[in-house]
């Protein structure tokens, strides 16, 4: 079963503030957007497959380069809802 990735509207709002953060380096940027929907298109296949967050079990992480990108699975609707894609250095329990 494939669980539909569901972008909530502060993972979008991360996506225009990566975008803004790496408007001088948009090959950086094509890369990790790419990676971003290559790995989350394997994950709708496998939704399980990533490890769960250490400091809030409640979501699952996927790492992409020098970003995390946190997810909630929604068995009643088959989605794996993406709630943030943070920055790893930051303080990231305080943004999650």
């Amino acid at each position: 079963m494939i669980y539909k990735a569901k972008y909530l509207p502060i993972a979008n709002k991360d996506i225009l503030r990566i975008s803004e953060a790496l408007s001088e380096y948009p090959n950086k940027a094509k890369r990790l957007f790419r990676e971003m929907d290559t790995k989350v298109k394997m994950v709708e296949k496998m939704p399980y497959s990533c490890p769960v967050y250490h400091a809030n079990p409640e979501y699952r992480h996927l790492i992409l380069e020098d970003h995390l990108l946190f997810y909630k699975v929604d068995e009643n609707e088959c989605k794996m809802k993406i709630y943030r894609i943070l920055y790893s250095k930051m303080n990231i329990p305080k943004h999650i």
